[in-house]
């Protein structure tokens, strides 16, 4: 009795060990788009970098970053790779074919407009989003990104003059063209528009950034996996995202891009 005993134990210890195997490392895919997510001197860095990095950590979930061309980063996701990307926005038709984490990790502040110095006074000093798109100003807008629900459905409404650019790998295509005026004026998060123009100083000298008087808080951004992603790395990316965003770090780190 005592070695059938035994060797119920050592089996139950062998399968135990077995289920515990690691997992593989965890591939996070990215694009050039600072202050969000980009290099920096060789090394990730960015908002979003930072606090992934920080959730990641939390959940001991052994994970790597790779830069990718933006239009192939969705359809990598598809190819059921063992692989997130970071801040992207929730959508019906992305949540049939990908996984998200059940919060937020960062909501942007509110839109503003990248605008050409010399138009804006063709524009109200306090423009609503209605007064922007009904102008006779041209409106640049990236193929195929989703800007959210809010400002995707100011468009299909006020239909203003609108050109889709595909930007290619090239994030500062679209402040190129406002400055040599091919078009007028982009909407940007505050964070990012702030960002370009302090970075370049052509933009500083011929671009100006206007609040959007009616622009809602900002969109919301998740960890959104592949499907082969299982529940298991979602449980521990989920309770970690709970522990980071009330941590200190987090909320110093929040603080700083409001300023």
């Amino acid at each position: 009795m005592r070695i059938h005993s035994l060797a119920f134990v050592l089996m139950a210890l062998s399968n135990a060990t077995f289920s515990a195997e690691p997992l593989p490392e965890l591939t996070i895919y990215h694009y050039e788009r600072m202050p969000f997510f980009g290099n920096n001197s060789g090394k990730e860095a960015g908002i979003l970098i930072d606090i992934s990095r920080m959730i990641f950590d939390q959940a001991k979930i052994r994970h790597k970053y790779v830069e990718v061309p933006v239009r192939r980063l969705l359809e990598s996701l598809k190819e059921r790779e063992y692989a997130c990307t970071i801040g992207a926005l929730k959508t019906t038709e992305r949540e049939t074919l990908y996984a998200y984490s059940d919060d937020f990790i960062y909501q942007d502040q509110p839109f503003r407009i990248i605008i050409q110095s010399e138009k804006k006074t063709l524009l109200p000093e306090n423009p609503t989003v209605r007064q922007i798109l009904e102008s006779e100003l041209r409106l640049g807008v990236i193929d195929g990104h989703v800007y959210g629900s809010w400002l995707d459905g100011s468009i299909a409404r006020y239909k203003p003059r609108l050109q889709k650019i595909n930007i290619g790998d090239d994030t500062e295509r679209m402040h190129k063209m406002i400055a040599g005026d091919r078009i007028d004026y982009m909407f940007a998060v505050a964070e990012e528009a702030k960002y370009v123009i302090n970075n370049n100083r052509e933009f500083a000298e011929k671009l100006s950034i206007v609040k959007v008087a009616d622009a809602p808080a900002g969109n919301r951004r998740y960890i959104l996996c592949s499907k082969e992603v299982g529940g298991e790395t979602l449980k521990k990316i989920n309770a970690a995202i709970k522990t980071v965003k009330a941590s200190a770090n987090y909320k110093r780190l929040i603080s700083q891009q409001a300023q």
